[in-house]
C-alpha cells in the first residue's frame, strides 16, 4: 500500500526559482544603459511584442540540489576499467576473420588456381585511372608518429 505524506516533499521545498521575466527586462536594461550612452531621441515603438529571452543573453541558469546536499564520490578510472571487455562472439568472430584472411593470403601467394579449390580473384582495373597516376600511398603509422614528434619538438 502506498502512503501518501502531507505537505510538500523535501524535493519541491528546496525547488530553486530563477528570475521573473520582468526583472531580467529589467536588469538587461540597465545593463545596456551602463554600456551604451544614450540615444538622443528615444527609439520608436515596437509593433511586435519582446521575445522571451534576448539572443545575446543566455537563459535562466539551471540548478541541481542533491537531496542530502552530497556531492557522489569522484572515481579515478583504473587501469582495468579502461581496457577493453569482449565478449565470447567478439572474439569468435575476430577469429574467423583473422583465419579467413590468412587463406586468402596464402591462396593468393600460392601458384596457379587448380580445378578442385578455386582461388580469389584479386581486382586490378583494366585502365588505370590517370588522376591516379602520382598516388602514393602513405603509412598512417609513420604520419602519426611523424605529427606526434612534431607537436613535442614544437610545445620544448
Amino acid at each position: 500500500m502506498y502512503t501518501i505524506t502531507k505537505g510538500p516533499s523535501k524535493l519541491v521545498a528546496q525547488r530553486r526559482t530563477g528570475p521573473t521575466q520582468q526583472q531580467v527586462e529589467s536588469r538587461l536594461g540597465e545593463l545596456l544603459k551602463c554600456r551604451q550612452p544614450a540615444p538622443p531621441t528615444p527609439p520608436p515603438p515596437r509593433a511586435q511584442p519582446p521575445e522571451p529571452w534576448p539572443l545575446s543573453s543566455p537563459g535562466p541558469r539551471l540548478v541541481f540540489n542533491r537531496v542530502n546536499g552530497r556531492r557522489p564520490p569522484i572515481t579515478t578510472p583504473s587501469i582495468e576499467a579502461t581496457q577493453e571487455t569482449y565478449t565470447l562472439a567478439h572474439e569468435e568472430n575476430v577469429r574467423f576473420v583473422s583465419e579467413a584472411w590468412q587463406q586468402v593470403e596464402q591462396q593468393l601467394g600460392s601458384g596457379p588456381a587448380s580445378e578442385s579449390s578455386p582461388r580469389p580473384v584479386q581486382y586490378v582495373e583494366r585502365t588505370p585511372n590517370p588522376r591516379l597516376q602520382n598516388f602514393v600511398p602513405i603509412d598512417l603509422d609513420e604520419w602519426w608518429a611523424q605529427q606526434f614528434l612534431a607537436r613535442i619538438t614544437n610545445c620544448s
